[in-house]
């Protein structure tokens, strides 16, 4: 199937903001918008995200994000019949000292502003619902039922099926080469497969989305930066799914997988990378290894867990994210080129804030 000479909409990127942009835009009646990949669908980061989707945030607008993330993914195997990996077993955040136990109840208060379910729990129910987890300094914990995870390649796979069947259509090995502007407004896009002329064009390139947005003048604040998590075999005791478990003290996240564990973090000071390092042909590829960055989030995890000290390791997986210098989204129309929206900088949480982000 060739591409179009012409179309409403072109949303560059097949990641889980791309997917989601063209899923709600077919939704919303714009039946001849087409989605472009330069190589195959989730084949950026999406793929390798631990897909974590926890409502409770510190605003307003990104909880609302996140709880329609949460009633679109829970729904979107029902509408089109394809599994989006959805699992509700909720989410745990504990504290280990006084202040975070001051935050994690102020979250429990905003929470119901916010019409999350959330609610204080002791230090054994926690226990009941993680029992790996070490005791040993956790002082409260906060318990939040609704959350979950999802499938990252199911998920793109079921927005796209949900799109489709609405008119959109997607292109996967084509990639853009240029994009068309007349006094400073969209009209076209130059790909690989020939010329498209529309009214608008929404970049979902996430690590790309620098240079993609400069095609058409316009700047975006987008930095790669590594992320890590580490990945066991499986463990005894560890039967079905469990919460996520959430340790900001230690800056770690914590799930099963594979009847294994996965270790995540958000370390205080996180490793930045040159963009070229990236390159325009990195596709479900990761970064090497860095034991060392690690060791620290390591030291934690071992506090928090200490079954990991016999656990097989199968994987630290460095996987490249962007960020943007204040940690907010890019989203809506730049300033510079009518006709460019921006669906990028999602800081890591692109799967979480996807469905929401990608109505917006």
């Amino acid at each position: 199937m060739s591409v179009p000479a012409q179309a409403s909409v072109v949303v560059i990127g097949g990641g889980v903001m791309g997917c989601s942009t063209l899923y709600h835009l077919a939704a919303a009646g714009v039946s001849d918008a087409i989605l472009l990949e330069r190589n195959q669908l989730t084949s950026g980061t999406t793929w390798h995200s631990a897909a974590q989707v926890r409502a409770l945030r510190s605003s307003k607008n990104l909880t609302d994000l996140i709880k329609y993330s949460i009633s679109l993914y829970s729904s979107l195997e029902q509408e089109t019949g394809q599994a989006t990996g959805w699992i509700n077993k909720g989410s745990l955040s504990i504290a280990t000292n006084p202040d975070r136990l001051t935050f994690i109840k102020r979250q429990e208060a905003l929470a119901k502003l916010y019409g999350v379910s959330a609610s204080s729990i002791s230090v054994t129910e926690a226990i009941e619902r993680w029992p790996m987890m070490s005791p040993r300094d956790v002082i409260g914990a906060v318990w939040s039922p609704d959350d979950g995870r999802v499938g990252p390649s199911d998920l793109c796979t079921a927005l796209v099926k949900g799109a489709r069947s609405r008119g959109a259509k997607m292109f996967e090995h084509t990639g853009v080469t240029g994009i068309n502007t007349r006094n400073n407004r969209i009209v076209g896009v130059v790909t690989s497969a020939g010329e498209i002329d529309c009214e608008a064009i929404a970049i979902c390139t996430g690590l790309w989305s620098r240079e993609n947005a400069a095609m058409a003048g316009v700047e975006v604040p987008v930095w790669p930066c590594e992320h890590f998590y580490l990945l066991t075999n499986p463990i005894d005791g560890i039967a079905g799914n469990l919460p996520t478990l959430s340790d900001h003290d230690s800056h770690l996240y914590i799930r099963d997988d594979s009847g294994g564990l996965l270790v995540g973090c958000f370390e205080p000071v996180g490793k930045a990378i040159a963009p070229e390092q990236i390159g325009e042909d990195f596709a479900f590829q990761l970064l090497p290894e860095d034991w060392e960055h690690f060791e620290p989030m390591l030291e934690n995890a071992l506090h928090r867990l200490p079954c990991l000290a016999d656990a097989d390791i199968r994987m630290l997986l460095n996987g490249p994210e962007s960020f943007t210098p204040d940690g907010a989204f890019l989203l809506g129309e730049s300033a510079e080129t009518d006709g460019l929206f921006l669906g990028c900088g999602m800081n890591s949480v692109g799967v979480a804030t996807g469905g929401g982000a990608g109505m917006a």
